[in-house]
């Protein structure tokens, strides 16, 4: 259902975004930054903090952030965020406007967190956050690019199914303490997508290049299981 919702989240913004072009205007976002950031930091707190016993959880803590120092450093090192904004370069105008918006909707934290915790335990929660967040972006690609960009869906959506499919085939490796450390990294890189949106470019995270912590996550983990 999540998946769903988040690709009639991209192609009714983008609808509404190229019908209505000349009465929409979307050049603040700063409420929206603001509330992503918010939402990222009670989200983020809510996997590695215990409520209960009110204290951290300094061991998943600990392997959340070191596994996105590492990622970061890999990304930078391979240069992930600059590979990805020189695909829409390869193409033609028209065509890299779609490759534009699909990057944009497909490359992020939820994207991959999302459709493996609704595979693990059913909770379409971050899915839906996130075509909260796509829908204005939706509503300003439409406007700016016109209704082409709905097709931005297809690898969108294609691309949750497929980690949702593996989720599945996997999904005794996804335990409690693996779905909080991915929940909290998502949300960390949810916050400084956030963050962007109001910073002047020469602050700007290169917050791709997070996402490379994702997969160290799953690396320490395969690691620990295997070693035990």
């Amino acid at each position: 259902m999540g998946i769903i919702i988040n690709a009639l989240s991209i192609v009714s913004g983008s609808v509404i975004g190229s019908l209505f072009k000349e009465s929409i205007r979307l050049k603040n976002f700063t409420v929206l930054a603001i509330s992503i950031m918010i939402i990222s930091l009670v989200g983020f707190f809510e996997n590695i903090f215990d409520i209960y016993s009110m204290t951290l959880k300094s061991n998943e803590l600990l392997v959340v952030v070191f596994s996105l120092i590492i990622g970061t450093v890999i990304g930078d090192t391979i240069q992930l965020e600059n590979r990805v904004s020189n695909i829409s370069s390869l193409s033609n105008k028209g065509f890299s406007n779609l490759i534009d918006a699909a990057i944009f909707f497909a490359v992020g934290g939820l994207q991959i967190c999302g459709p493996i915790l609704l595979a693990t335990v059913g909770d379409n929660s971050q899915l839906i956050l996130k075509s909260i967040i796509d829908f204005p972006f939706a509503l300003m690609f439409g406007v700016s690019y016109g209704k082409k960009v709905l097709l931005s869906f297809i690898p969108v959506a294609l691309g949750q199914v497929i980690i949702f499919l593996l989720t599945l085939l996997s999904k005794t490796f996804f335990n409690a303490t693996v779905i909080k450390q991915l929940c909290a990294i998502g949300y960390i890189i949810l916050f400084f997508s956030g963050f962007n949106l109001i910073c002047e470019s020469k602050y700007k995270i290169n917050n791709v290049n997070m996402i490379i912590g994702i997969f160290v996550i799953l690396f320490y983990n395969v690691i620990i299981k295997l070693w035990r």
